[in-house]
């Protein structure tokens, strides 16, 4: 597994004559040490905020430190990495990504993200900071901060572009009452599960990560460490491993699931090999809202129970059906043509809802069974009829 900070490091790029050559003059430290003294603050509220009654432990603001990780050739290149705390690495991504969220959205005049833990007047202070940054810069001269990795384009602050940043950062909140704030407008966190491969898990600091159809996605279950041994049992380096859904609280920013910050739930899929096997893995991996931002994910026992179905029709010769999945998190099997219509519909709680009608009938037959086995019988019925 490679080096957690590495992958996770922060990059801040200083660009002009005066930070040609990877150069980094000592007054522009500063800049840095802004951008990190926002993150503590941020960091420290949300503990507080999880531990009303306790003091700040005494190595806290030393686990929520920024390090100088590598400069880059040319530009002041600055990628930066926490100091390495297991125990507090949660209240460190929730402040940088709150804080890298901030920036943004000030920068892009838009309304900046509602700071729940923190009391206004400790968000104004978190914001002033922010505001601050860029102070040393002279004309010519940028920070090139990337808010939402390397893949996206950077923040860029200049002599030019910080008035209005500044007025969005220090203002904005001021002249807004509280019930006038604006909600978060990049961040969410809500129970979620995906769909992936996991692909690594560190038992240190009880930290895994997956892969899925939009990304890497990585995530914490400290406060279930049972699950180490289903992670284990799921783990695959080399991303063929077991389709794997991880249920939790999951962290969206800008629509795009991010990381688990309390993974709760592990749960292993294996589909045969075969046509129907391949549909119910794309089941599997539907996303809540997949019909038209309506649609419960597919539930583990419908799938499973589909499956059981599916392998008993092949067993009894029967031809397969027509496999859809349903809204309310089941899986629909229909066999349909002009002498007769039957379907079996797999609940969510893996019951079995059977249907049939005959051409020359009025009214269709319907039952219900708990049994995979009858729910077959039912429709070999149909077809000796």
């Amino acid at each position: 597994m490679g080096d957690a900070r590495s992958s996770n490091a922060k990059r801040i790029r200083l660009t002009g004559e005066r930070f040609r050559g990877g150069r980094l003059p000592i007054d522009s430290l500063i800049e840095l040490q802004r951008y990190q003294d926002a993150i503590r603050r941020l960091a420290e509220h949300e503990w507080y905020h999880d531990h009303p009654d306790e003091a700040l432990p005494a190595d806290f603001d030393e686990s929520v430190s920024l390090t100088i990780e590598r400069i880059g050739d040319g530009s002041a290149d600055v990628f930066l990495a926490f100091e390495q705390h297991a125990a507090y690495v949660q209240y460190q991504e929730e402040a940088r990504d709150a804080v890298d969220a901030t920036i943004a959205a000030a920068y892009a005049g838009e309304s900046l993200p509602y700071l729940p833990s923190l009391p206004r007047d400790a968000a104004n202070e978190v914001r002033e900071e922010l505001a601050r940054i860029g102070e040393t810069l002279e004309a010519n001269q940028a920070i090139e901060f990337f808010a939402y990795g390397e893949e996206a384009p950077p923040v860029i602050i200049t002599t030019e572009t910080r008035p209005r940043a500044q007025a969005n950062l220090i203002l904005t909140d001021f002249l807004s009452p509280p019930d006038e704030l604006a909600p978060p407008s990049t961040l969410e966190t809500r129970q979620e599960s995906l769909v992936g491969r996991v692909t690594a898990v560190d038992a240190d600091s009880t930290r895994f990560e997956m892969l899925t159809s939009t990304g890497r996605v990585h995530g914490w279950y400290r406060d279930n460490v049972a699950l180490l041994e289903d992670l284990r049992a799921v783990l695959n380096s080399a991303e063929e491993g077991p389709l794997t859904r991880v249920t939790g609280e999951l962290q969206f920013k800008n629509g795009e699931p991010t990381r688990f910050w309390k993974a709760s739930l592990i749960e292993r899929f294996e589909f045969d090999e075969s046509p129907t096997g391949e549909r119910l893995t794309q089941f599997a991996m539907l996303p809540s809202g997949w019909e038209d931002g309506e649609g419960n994910q597919i539930s583990s026992v419908a799938l499973e129970g589909a499956q059981s179905v599916l392998r008993q029709i092949e067993h009894a010769g029967l031809p397969l059906p027509g496999l859809f999945p349903t809204s309310e998190g089941g899986v629909l099997l229909e066999w349909a043509d002009l002498s007769s219509v039957m379907s079996i519909e797999v609940l969510e709680d893996g019951a079995f809802e059977l249907f049939r009608l005959v051409a020359d009938e009025r009214h269709g037959t319907h039952s219900e069974t708990k049994n995979a086995e009858d729910a077959v019988w039912f429709i070999m019925e149909g077809y000796r009829r």
